[in-house]
C-alpha cells in the first residue's frame, strides 16, 4: 500500500513538472509571446519588437551579402559564465565591424531575453524548416546549413555557439568572444 501510495505521487509530481528545453517550447508561451514570433520574409523589412523565424539557407543567403558577421546561437536565460548580456555581442559586432545575427534556439526563458536592452533584431531557429521539433536536431541541422556541412552529419564535439563568416563562408567557431 505503501509503494503505491509512493507511486501515485511521483506520477502526480511528474505530471505537474514542466520540462523545458527538450523542444522549441512554443506550446509553452503565452498568447502575447507567441504574437512575436514571425516568418521571416525579408531581411531588409524587419521590425523591431518581433522575433523572425530563420532557416539557415536563409541566413546563408544574408551572409552573402555583407562582408563579415557574426551568429550567435543562444539559449534565452542562459546561466553559463559563457553568455552575456546581448549588449555586449552588439557593442563587440560594432567595434569589430561585424553584421550581428542573434539567434535563438528555442523559446524557454524568452522573457529573460526580452527584458534585456539590446538594439538588434532577434532571430530564432524555424524548426518547421526542419521538420523536427527536437532542440538537439533542429539547431544541428541549422548549424550544419549555415557551416556548409551535410545536413544531418552529427559532430563529435561541441564547437562552439558564435559564428565568424566571411561574406557566408564560415571563418571558425568559438565558445566565447575573443
Amino acid at each position: 500500500m505503501k509503494k503505491m501510495l509512493f507511486l501515485t505521487f511521483v506520477t502526480l509530481s511528474m505530471l505537474s513538472c514542466r520540462i523545458q528545453g527538450l523542444t522549441n517550447d512554443y506550446n509553452k508561451l503565452n498568447p502575447e509571446q507567441k504574437k512575436l514570433i514571425v516568418a521571416l520574409e525579408n531581411f531588409s523589412d524587419t521590425k523591431p519588437n518581433l522575433i523572425y523565424k530563420i532557416s539557415g539557407k536563409q541566413l546563408q543567403q544574408e551572409l552573402s551579402k555583407h562582408p563579415k558577421s557574426l551568429v550567435y546561437i543562444f539559449k534565452n536565460g542562459c546561466t553559463s559564465k559563457l553568455c552575456k548580456p546581448l549588449m555586449i555581442y552588439e557593442n563587440y559586432a560594432k567595434e569589430h565591424g561585424l553584421k550581428l545575427f542573434l539567434v535563438m534556439n528555442g523559446y524557454a526563458n524568452l522573457n529573460e531575453t526580452l527584458e534585456q536592452p539590446y538594439s538588434s533584431t532577434l532571430y530564432s531557429i524555424d524548426n518547421d524548416y526542419y521538420n523536427s521539433n527536437m532542440r538537439n536536431t533542429y539547431i544541428r541541422y541549422f548549424e550544419n546549413e549555415i557551416s556548409n556541412k551535410p545536413l544531418k552529419e552529427k559532430s563529435k564535439e561541441y564547437l562552439g555557439n558564435l559564428f565568424f563568416f566571411e561574406r557566408d563562408q564560415l571563418l571558425k567557431i568559438e565558445h566565447d568572444l575573443p
